[in-house]
């Protein structure tokens, strides 16, 4: 077989022509084509990063998100808490005030009742003694015993501050109706002399007038009236000092 140098040639150009139309008519658009979809895998490339950064992001800031509730919660935990505390200790405070008030009203109405017993205790037991003391003088006065309580009496009246002394002379001198001796037992001449003596040193004249009267309720001795003035010295009033002694309620 013969080689053809023209068959060869035209072969070869074939083989240009097709190259070249293979290059101009598929090549180039594959390339194209090949580039844009790697171009368009680029961009979802570039839009799958931009995605992850913004998710990644977005996972961050709820991220932050969920410590800043955590550390919100764990704060108002803390404040409820101490709100808590603040409170029960407010209120342990007031108990206590509050048991401390009852316990000082207790204790005061405690001592109330102990100062109204004693008082009461009191009272029965001068009553008793005031009894006791009057039956005991009772049988004991006679006019012996009330000659000694006229002679302590006139002593009495001599012994006055000079202020006293004084107004008991003003009260005899200007008084109109004569002045009242009342004693238990009647008095004698000796007795009736001292008194009006001790009476006329008082006025710095004569004695005044007196009227006499006898009253058993004094059981021993003499009691003076000069206006509103009381002088006396009996077993009655002396009782009665004694018994008036016990405490009342204020």
């Amino acid at each position: 077989m013969e080689f053809n140098w023209l068959t060869f040639s035209f072969e070869i150009v074939n083989f240009l022509v097709l190259v070249w139309l293979l290059h101009r008519l598929l090549y180039r658009p594959v390339l194209a084509m090949i580039q844009r979809r790697r171009d368009e895998i680029a961009d979802q490339a570039r839009a799958a990063e931009a995605q992850q950064a913004e998710a990644e992001q977005r996972k961050a800031e709820y991220d932050r998100r969920l410590e800043d509730w955590a550390g919100e919660r764990t704060q108002a935990r803390r404040e409820l808490d101490e709100e808590l505390e603040r409170e029960r200790q407010r209120r342990l405070q007031a108990l206590e005030a509050e048991l401390a008030d009852r316990r000082r009203r207790e204790e005061t109405l405690a001592s109330r009742q102990a100062e109204q017993a004693r008082e009461a205790a009191e009272t029965a037991a001068l009553t008793l003694a005031g009894r006791f003391a009057a039956r005991l003088l009772g049988a004991a006065a006679g006019p012996d015993v009330q000659a000694r309580l006229v002679r302590l009496l006139v002593a009495e009246v001599g012994a006055l501050p000079a202020q006293r002394r004084a107004a008991l002379g003003e009260a005899l001198g200007s008084a109109a109706a004569p002045l009242q001796v009342t004693s238990a037992y009647p008095l004698d001449d000796a007795q009736r002399a001292e008194l009006a003596q001790a009476l006329a040193a008082l006025t710095g004249g004569s004695a005044p007038a007196m009227s006499y009267a006898e009253d058993p309720v004094l059981l021993a001795g003499v009691r003076l009236q000069i206006g509103a003035w009381q002088l006396g010295a009996n077993l009655q009033d002396e009782l009665q000092a004694f018994t008036e002694l016990a405490p009342t309620d204020d």
